[in-house]
């Protein structure tokens, strides 16, 4: 083998070695962003608690529920809380003392609940 089929082979190998990365790399990013996302969604599930109960007064802004346990559990509301009433969209207005209620809260500093779904059957 001469000295240019030489580097030609060199050249050649190099190329198939870079254009296997640029495979490789990506599907390796792909397994993290997933498994990055997994374990965010597993985050988010031990951060939320659902709680079943009646409502004992509503605002505009917080929701108090006395639970199954007959614990009274205060429960902010948001511009992001998902409120259905008899499956249709509602707003806290909507809400009423005595109304039955499941409610989809996340915890925050100091154990603190702020309501992602609530649902009144």
């Amino acid at each position: 083998m001469d000295k240019l089929t030489g580097q030609i082979m060199l050249k050649l190998c190099l190329g198939l070695v870079f254009a296997a990365s640029l495979m490789v790399i990506p599907a390796v990013g792909q397994r993290q962003v997933k498994e990055a996302n997994r374990l965010r969604v597993l985050v988010q599930k031990a951060e939320t608690v659902t709680i079943n109960g009646k409502v004992k007064e509503a605002t505009a802004t917080t929701l108090t529920v006395v639970d199954d346990q007959k614990a009274e559990q205060s429960i902010a509301l948001d511009a992001k809380t998902k409120i259905t009433k008899a499956g249709k969209n509602a707003t806290a207005a909507d809400i009423k003392a005595d109304d039955a209620v499941v409610v989809v809260a996340s915890k925050g500093e100091g154990g603190a609940l702020t309501a992602v779904t609530v649902k009144v059957p």
